[in-house]
């Protein structure tokens, strides 16, 4: 029994309320008194026990005149100190998170290597509440579980890319800049998530291990944004007048433009 009680305490359990409820649960119902007299207790610390399980659901009293106690299904009750905890620590995560938030914008995670590039997407893709913008040339199968959680949620996940990708059985809109030839190994991701969130990473010409960098600036997550937009404005344009409508006229000779 000491055991049980032990337990109990790490539970919030005063170790009078664990005697007073471990009593109770061997015996059908019990009066105040009589918990007292089983314990050896004073009626007073009893009394104040129950009183506080009582306010806590952990036992109840049965109808009638007389103050008749009797405990809570253990299964029950664990069942809803779980659900309670869960709910406590969730709110307690969001609280602390938004005590941090005030120079998050300020900080940028740098991310080196593929793999870290591929986990942090991973983890920033299930934050999504409303939206998600990407433009790639990864492997769209390689996110598959987290873009059917996110569509599962309701979330519009939105693809730019100049590769062909394979969207089969996702739940994301692909625009593709593309023919059906275009095809090659993967070299960059950029993603912003509900405008908020934003992960750019690639593999230059001359440089094979992938370097990316994550923030929460908003700024930047603007500029991303309106960029894979444009990008899809631009496909869209080209499709509609059935030609590419950024001609010489309309460049302004940058050295962008000429590279």
């Amino acid at each position: 029994m000491n055991k049980v009680v032990n337990l109990l305490e790490k539970l919030n359990f005063s170790k009078t309320e664990a005697a007073v409820y471990i009593n109770l649960l061997k015996n059908s119902s019990l009066n105040g008194y009589q918990i007292a007299k089983n314990l050896n207790m004073s009626r007073s610390s009893v009394y104040s026990a129950l009183d506080n399980l009582y306010k806590r659901g952990v036992i109840f009293l049965l109808p009638g005149d007389s103050q008749i106690y009797k405990a809570e299904n253990p299964t029950t009750l664990i069942n809803k100190m779980k659900t309670e905890f869960i709910e406590t620590a969730d709110l307690l995560e969001t609280k602390l998170n938004q005590l941090g938030n005030s120079d998050s914008e300020e900080r940028y995670l740098n991310i080196e290597g593929y793999d870290n590039v591929i986990s942090k997407t991973r983890e920033i893709l299930l934050t999504a509440e409303k939206e998600v913008y990407i433009n790639t040339d990864f492997n769209l199968q390689t996110f598959s579980k987290e873009f059917i959680e996110l569509g599962k949620r309701g979330v519009r996940i939105i693809v730019f890319s100049f590769a062909k990708l394979n969207g089969k059985d996702l739940p994301v809109e692909i625009y593709n800049h593309c023919d059906s030839s275009c095809f090659g190994k993967q070299t960059r991701i950029m993603l912003v998530v509900d405008c908020k969130r934003t992960l750019i990473a690639d593999r230059g010409k001359h440089r094979e291990e992938f370097l990316g960098t994550f923030t929460e600036n908003v700024l930047l997550a603007s500029i991303v944004s309106e960029h894979i937009h444009n990008d899809i404005y631009l496909l869209r344009l080209k499709d509609k007048y059935k030609k590419n409508l950024i001609d010489d006229e309309i460049k302004i000779n940058t050295i962008l433009e000429n590279r």
